[in-house]
């Protein structure tokens, strides 16, 4: 059996919201997907970092999640943890690649504890200089298991000279259709059901040859608008990045500190198309 099983049951005839469309088996089909985000035990990365412990980081999850549920019609919350697995630095590290990489020792933590809590994780990399198949290549052992599932972020992705964060980066969208290639594979061989590929972006030149961008069969390639502000920027940035139809499914980060006037869970669930991955920052 599938974790979050409830996630793929079919979707009713008629939905309140404007919904994206949804493979069978994807998680997306009957659930939105609500998440911290952040590195843990570091407050400055995000809200996943800010908790002092494992029990009320989840406590606090599982009631964002039914609030969500409450608000978002039919759909069902599937709830989760979004780390930063390789944080972009602003010095070169020893192998060039300008990232410190998580110990696996939190990763598989934090699987042990989304398995007992029925959650998932997303896994995000930074990419600083590094590429795709570098970076995916130790998060393997984990994006086989089925509660797994890979962020890319663009924004970190800098060419040769250029350090990360001194100018907002950008992949060719080859890189994220190869990303989306190992995940499929991984798909495959382990008989999964659709695994996620999130990309973040919020200018144009984050994801070059948007047009360019493939349907992989069992990848749900979702891209999430990044920016902070206030409201109708978000909405607007949303509509252009997330949900233009370039990719499967669109999403948004909420900005806890920085956007003005955040929107409740009743008003995000609101937006049109109703984002499939809602992340806190």
């Amino acid at each position: 059996m599938r974790p979050l099983e409830r996630c793929y049951a079919p979707r009713p005839d008629v939905s309140e919201f404007t919904l994206f469309p949804s493979k069978e088996n994807s998680i997306f089909r009957s659930c939105q997907v609500v998440t911290y985000y952040g590195y843990p035990g570091v407050p400055g990365l995000g809200v996943l970092g800010e908790f002092d412990s494992d029990a009320e980081l989840v406590t606090d999850l599982q009631a964002l999640a039914r609030v969500y549920d409450d608000a978002n019609g039919f759909r069902q919350v599937a709830a989760g943890f979004h780390i930063i697995a390789a944080v972009a630095q602003a010095n070169a590290t020893p192998d060039g690649s300008y990232l410190a990489r998580i110990p696996s020792s939190v990763i598989e933590h934090y699987i042990a504890l989304a398995e007992a809590n029925d959650f998932i994780v997303f896994l995000d990399v930074q990419m600083g200089h590094s590429t795709v198949d570098a970076e995916i290549d130790p998060l393997l052992p984990y994006l086989r298991n089925p509660r797994v599932h890979l962020a890319l972020d663009p924004e970190w992705a800098t060419p040769p000279g250029v350090p990360p964060g001194a100018i907002i980066g950008g992949m060719d969208a080859g890189a994220i259709n190869r990303a989306q290639q190992i995940l499929q594979a991984v798909a495959e061989e382990a008989g999964l059901p659709s695994k996620i590929l999130m990309v973040h972006q919020f200018t144009n030149e984050m994801i070059r040859q948007r047009e360019s961008l493939a349907d992989y069969p069992a990848v749900d390639l979702l891209i999430v608008m990044d920016g902070f502000g206030g409201r109708q920027i978000k909405v607007n940035h949303y509509l252009a990045y997330a949900a233009d139809g370039v990719a499967e499914h669109g999403g948004t980060k909420l900005f806890i500190d920085e956007d003005s006037n955040i929107f409740t869970p009743a008003e995000a669930s609101r937006i049109a198309p109703q984002p499939d991955y809602i992340t806190y920052q």
